[in-house]
């Protein structure tokens, strides 16, 4: 297929995702009310054990609804048809954390952000791509340690570009998302951009498995990189390298 046909193909795909979305959503809708009236008319009739197993069913409808909306924001992210405009990062980021905020004071979470620039892509996808890193290093931070996030961002020099192959004549901006939490083993660096992929349990940690897949389609839209630095136990980087105009 060439480019057009490349791009007719994967907006169908996204059409067909988000219609069939919405049609699964439905009975998950209508499958957590009918549990909520039995729960609230016959609670009094229930064991301890009804009671775990009906817990555990509307764990498994949010994990469902979870996986849904992952794969929605997926097929949006590869149809590949995204309006440009200018967009600073500075607006968005903060955009992105305010919608965060409950969770971020929850978490006591501290984040600091280098001055970010101004470049040309997608807003929306820009605030689901930061949106996804930072509740990335908000959910494998360490259980008994404070969470702190550091944003730091500069222009890569010619010898930098040269590393990524990228041209030179352009201007690229690298901005990283480094956190303090659990990290990962530096091997699985190009895994954990796979859908599905997941290092640790749901019982450990949930989500759908999709974020990061989804993130590294956002950076490709936008003709940029993204890669993956960890170390177990202290930390991890996410590195975006992202281009002045795509």
């Amino acid at each position: 297929m060439n480019g057009l046909e490349t791009n007719t193909y994967n907006s169908k795909v996204s059409d067909f995702v988000e219609a069939a979305a919405h049609d699964l959503h439905a009975p998950l809708r209508k499958l957590s009310v009918l549990i909520d009236r039995v729960f609230s008319k016959h609670s009094d009739q229930f064991t301890s054990d009804s009671h775990e197993y009906i817990t555990r069913i509307n764990t498994c409808i949010d994990q469902m609804r979870s996986l849904i909306d992952g794969l929605t924001e997926l097929a949006k992210a590869d149809a590949q048809t995204i309006a440009l405009t200018e967009c600073d990062l500075n607006v968005i980021v903060q955009q992105t954390l305010n919608v965060m905020n409950e969770e971020i004071e929850q978490k006591h979470a501290h984040i600091e952000i280098d001055r970010l620039p101004v470049v040309e892509g997608n807003p929306t996808q820009y605030k689901q791509l930061f949106k996804n890193l930072f509740e990335n290093a908000i959910k494998f931070s360490n259980k008994n340690g404070s969470i702190k996030i550091c944003v730091p961002s500069g222009e890569l020099d010619e010898q930098e570009k040269n590393i990524f192959s990228l041209p030179i004549e352009k201007k690229f901006y690298q901005i990283e998302i480094q956190d303090n939490g659990i990290g990962f083993d530096q091997q699985h660096a190009k895994k954990i951009f796979e859908p599905f992929v997941r290092l640790h349990s749901k019982s450990e940690y949930d989500g759908s498995g999709l974020g990061l897949s989804i993130c590294q389609k956002i950076v490709a839209n936008h003709h940029g990189v993204i890669y993956a630095e960890g170390n177990e136990n202290h930390g991890s980087r996410f590195i975006l390298i992202l281009p002045e105009t795509p």
